[in-house]
């Protein structure tokens, strides 16, 4: 129950940060130190309920882990790339713009990416693991076990994104942390892996939109 009750105030958070997106504050967020704290509150729900409940946050997952569970994940990314790679050259064949193009239009619209870049590669990481890990996924497995809590868990996460041409990457990478979460029973790993995907796929996507840039001027 306490895990359906994080997604209903999940859904709250979403539908205020749709909200300012609507009212064009997007932008300024995106480029001031309010995008940092647009990403921590993805952490209230949880915050919320365990002292509702009583429960220490050591609780999600915070436990040592065997560095091989790391180098699985590391191996499931790669094969998981695959397949978003594919889905990639799927949208652009239909000419559907990709999630790496609209942020590419993002930091073309910020006088500075930093604060962004720092909420999604260093925020990002530990208080989604946080939520969508080390809460729901958790939460969720010890009463449906461990397959159905990922598919729920990572479609929410994919669903939370708010961007549709990203749903499927998004709920591939998702499962990917799921079970890595499963086999160490730490959510170290998962935060490891998706710092590892977003720094990898920001740095990408900021430097091709350098060197467009160079080349057309």
């Amino acid at each position: 129950m306490d895990n359906w009750i994080g997604v209903a105030l999940l859904i709250l958070i979403n539908a205020a940060l749709l909200t300012a997106v609507w009212l064009g504050m997007g932008a300024q967020f995106a480029e001031s130190v309010g995008v940092i704290f647009l990403e921590l509150v993805y952490a209230v729900p949880v915050l919320l309920i365990f002292a509702w409940r009583h429960i220490q946050l050591r609780q999600l997952g915070f436990e040592r882990f065997h560095w091989s569970e790391l180098g699985l994940g590391c191996g499931l990314l790669i094969g998981s790339y695959m397949l978003v790679f594919l889905h990639g050259g799927i949208l652009n064949y239909f000419g559907i713009e990709t999630q790496g193009e609209e942020i590419m239009k993002l930091f073309d619209s910020l006088e500075s990416p930093i604060w962004f870049i720092i909420a999604a590669v260093i925020a990002a990481p530990l208080v989604e693991e946080m939520f969508f890990r080390g809460f729901l996924f958790q939460g969720f497995r010890q009463r449906y076990g461990w397959v159905t809590a990922s598919i729920i868990s990572s479609a929410i996460f994919a669903v939370a994104h708010l961007d549709l041409v990203s749903l499927i990457p998004t709920f591939i990478l998702g499962f990917v942390f799921s079970y890595v979460y499963h086999r160490s029973n730490s959510i170290w790993p998962g935060i490891i892996l998706h710092f590892l995907v977003n720094a990898f796929g920001v740095t990408a996507i900021y430097v091709a939109r350098l060197i467009q840039n160079f080349i057309l001027s």
